[in-house]
């Protein structure tokens, strides 16, 4: 009987000391995925993108520089534990105007003269003689020459002159007169650009003096010298 008691005990202690045995791996277990499942250390710093290109840019009727920047990829700071990436856009948009030179900005600065001094003129006619054709057209067309030239002033940061008006407003005897006065306007106007364009290098404004010298040659004064 002590015999099979002594098996019993000697049985249940071998059973406790696995249990405990076993125990102790399972929280050494444990605790290595506790360790695991802990916050990452953090991640390094993201890199600064490299742009994947420079923007090209194409000119717009009036000049204005319009460009398609190329995306890059950039390297974001990385999260605890990790890196990440995002994308930023890179490369520049347009290309830099070259200032006209001094010659070229004084000439810019004659030309919206010479238009203001048409305008002026057929205004004067138009005050004389009542809204009448052509010159109720050309001094449409005149103002449009005036806006476009401004436009050309501003972009390349030349000062814009004011109208100086009419010294003294110009009276004619019949229409006919105000024709002839149209003719030479439109003349002295087209002789104007040819001395322009001489000196002019900037292909924008090359081409902008090209399609008013032509309003006024193969237009404005054929109106003129076919009205009465």
């Amino acid at each position: 009987m002590k015999a099979k008691r002594f098996v019993i005990l000697s049985i249940t202690v071998t059973i406790l000391a696995a249990s405990f045995f076993f125990m102790g791996q399972t929280g050494i277990v444990f605790a290595a995925a506790d360790a695991g499942r802990g916050p990452g250390g953090p991640g390094a710093p993201g890199n600064p993108g490299t742009p994947q290109g420079a923007g090209q840019g194409t000119a717009n009727p009036q000049g204005a520089g319009l460009g398609t920047a190329y995306r890059g990829a950039v390297e974001a700071p990385g999260a605890p534990g990790g890196r990440g990436y995002g994308y930023g856009m890179s490369g520049q948009a347009g290309a830099a105007l070259t200032p006209l030179s001094a010659q070229e900005a004084e000439g810019l600065q004659d030309a919206i003269l010479e238009e203001y001094g048409a305008l002026n003129l057929y205004q004067s006619v138009i005050a004389q003689f009542g809204n009448v054709i052509p010159f109720s057209q050309i001094a449409a067309s005149e103002q449009q020459h005036v806006n476009a030239l401004v436009r050309q002033a501003e972009k390349y940061g030349v000062s814009v002159p004011a109208n100086p008006g009419l010294a003294a407003a110009p009276t004619f005897a019949t229409l006919a007169d105000a024709c002839k006065a149209g003719v030479e306007a439109e003349t002295v106007d087209g002789a104007l650009y040819d001395t322009l364009k001489a000196f002019t290098t900037h292909a924008d404004l090359l081409r902008v003096y090209d399609a008013l010298q032509a309003a006024s040659l193969e237009n404005h004064l054929l109106a003129f010298q076919t009205c009465d």
